[in-house]
């Protein structure tokens, strides 16, 4: 029983608020104003923020080997990019289709198998790719130039065989190819094949690039990174397969009018959630496990029990870290909320591509002139700050990250006479109010340990 405190907080609590955070921020990434890269940032700065508040230890910086405000940098940045393709071709394939012509109607049997693969095929490196950039904020061994080339050097050559595969090998990634080729070579009368086309390539692609840096992780000897990897790519592939975009929805609720598409997509988040938050458990412990087991079971710690000296962060790393750190904050969240005023005025005004434009000419000034302020204002205060506590306004950034994406998500969802978009609503309280319980339970934990 003395462990039990202590896998609730380092397995089971971190999953259940990555869970709720990927259902909430994927269910929106697809609404109005959102879609793709847009709406993988705001998913991407949300999850990376609570992962970093998780990890973060007032106090004592750095207990953990993916604490650092880099990881927010990385993780958003991987997860957006992930974004940067389409997966709607593959739905038709668990109805037995592979659509040639969608508005005509015409398509061509497939075995659905088909959809199995290519949702794992693309659901492996879409959670994986923030996995992946999360790692190379962290080594088992001193980073020189030369490990950084052969980091960066694998992954575009993961992704530059990928591409050629794809190329020359044509039957292998394309469904049917052999039998359909004539259709695959004739896109005016067969346009949903060219989407096909598209999407297999990016999928694939993607996946060379999270093989590439899984393999140079792997030449690089940085185990840990290795687990982070595989752990958040497979599950997440798993988890996507078995979902099968809830084509099964209508079958199993026959007669329901419901948004089953925003449903995939919640439990697509939810799946994400759960690779992060087993990721979190296997590589992101405290190194001192049963010094934490004690603290977490309310007995007494002396200082050397809990923090080695050779992890305290050091005085000009600090000013690079949180410089990183805040900007990727402001701009992840600054786009957010204006591609969610976008979204609601598609919603509730019409005429979507006006405010767009109007919401550009907004945000851009913002965008710069709040990128010199917060220069300005690190640089000002860096002497201010103490190396082993590098952002002690970690309690006012993952409240007001939650608040605000929770803000959005209401916003862009409606209108709320449309039962569809009601329960969804309301979901996303329920969803808050689970986030917002375990937030403030480790805030709690981490002002105890500060104090102690």
């Amino acid at each position: 029983m003395k462990n039990l405190h202590y896998y609730l907080h380092e397995l089971i609590f971190p999953t259940i608020l990555f869970m709720c955070l990927g259902g909430m921020t994927w269910a929106v990434r697809g609404c109005s104003g959102f879609g793709g890269s847009n709406g993988c940032l705001f998913a991407g700065i949300t999850i990376a923020v609570a992962w970093w508040f998780l990890s973060y230890t007032p106090g004592k910086n750095h207990l953990r080997s993916y604490a650092t405000g880099w990881v927010v940098l990385a993780m958003t940045l991987g997860i957006m990019f992930s974004g940067a393709r389409g997966w709607m071709q593959w739905p038709s394939f668990f109805e037995g289709k592979l659509l040639t012509n969608y508005p005509k109607g015409e398509f061509v049997p497939i075995p659905k198998y088909y959809g199995y693969i290519w949702l794992f095929i693309a659901g492996v490196p879409w959670a994986g790719l923030g996995a992946c950039f999360t790692a190379w904020c962290y080594s088992e061994k001193n980073m020189s130039v030369q490990r950084w080339s052969i980091r960066i050097a694998s992954a575009i050559l993961g992704g530059v065989v990928a591409h050629i595969l794809f190329t020359y090998f044509p039957s292998v990634f394309l469904p049917l190819y052999d039998s359909i080729k004539d259709r695959y070579a004739d896109f005016a009368n067969n346009p949903n094949l060219r989407r096909l086309i598209n999407d297999n390539w990016n999928a694939l692609v993607h996946l060379g690039v999270y093989l590439g840096v899984l393999c140079g992780e792997i030449f690089l000897q940085n185990r840990r990174n290795v687990k982070l990897i595989l752990t958040v790519g497979l599950v997440n592939g798993i988890g996507w397969a078995l979902l099968q975009n809830w084509k099964w929805a209508d079958d199993f609720w026959q007669n329901t009018n419901f948004n089953w598409w925003r449903c995939w997509e919640s439990s697509g988040g939810i799946s994400i959630g759960l690779a992060y938050g087993l990721a979190y458990f296997l590589v992101n412990q405290p190194e001192n496990r049963d010094a934490w087991i004690k603290f977490y079971n309310s007995q007494s710690l002396s200082k050397n029990e809990i923090s080695p000296a050779n992890k305290i962060s050091k005085k000009e790393s600090v000013f690079g870290e949180r410089l990183a750190f805040f900007i990727t904050l402001f701009w992840g969240l600054l786009l957010s909320l204006r591609n969610g005023l976008k979204g609601w005025a598609n919603i509730y005004l019409g005429n979507e591509d006006y405010w767009d434009k109007v919401l550009w000419f907004i945000a851009v000034p913002v965008l710069i002139l709040g990128t010199i302020s917060i220069i300005l204002w690190i640089k000002n205060n860096k002497h201010k700050i103490e190396p082993s506590n590098p952002f002690p306004e970690y309690v006012f950034v993952i409240w007001f990250v939650l608040i605000l994406q929770n803000f959005i998500a209401q916003l862009i969802t409606g209108p709320h006479s449309n039962w569809s978009e009601f329960s969804f609503a309301v979901y996303y309280i329920l969803l808050f109010g689970i986030c917002g319980i375990i937030v403030y339970h480790y805030q709690y934990i981490k002002k105890v340990f500060q104090q102690s």
